[in-house]
């Protein structure tokens, strides 16, 4: 998927949870992913509502969350290798994106379904809008 290559803006992030659906990151949200020809990846994801209050502190699932490493494709699956994160838990994790262009500038990031301690199936779909080069 060498398409993906470059900068990409975050344009909607929710989480859809059996039958609800809501707004991650703010709405709009802020973001940015970037894809290196030479396999390396950083994403940024944050609610401009907790920028603006100014908090030294955020919720890292739905107030500011990065990440880097180094990414490769499989079907239409992008691994994540997170080698560095704001959130230290996920150092050393894979996560995995089903990956979905609606045309040449947008493209769907969709997570794997996870199920929650309370056996409820959620899942989050993210828009990114591709960035122009100047």
């Amino acid at each position: 998927m060498e398409s993906l290559i470059g900068a990409w803006r975050l344009v909607s992030s929710r989480t859809h949870r059996d039958d609800e659906s809501w707004a991650v990151f703010g709405e709009p949200p802020a973001g940015q992913l970037q894809y290196t020809s030479d396999g390396r990846m950083s994403g940024f994801l944050m609610d401009p509502a907790w920028a603006q209050r100014g908090d030294q502190v955020a919720d890292g699932l739905t107030e500011f969350f990065s990440y880097a490493g180094t990414w490769s494709v499989e079907d239409d699956l992008v691994h994540h290798h997170v080698e560095m994160a704001s959130h230290p838990k996920r150092i050393g994790e894979e996560f995995y994106r089903r990956a979905r262009f609606i045309n040449a500038d947008e493209l769907e990031l969709t997570t794997i379904p996870e199920t929650s301690k309370s056996g409820k199936t959620y899942q989050t779909v993210l828009l990114w809008r591709r960035v122009a080069a100047d």
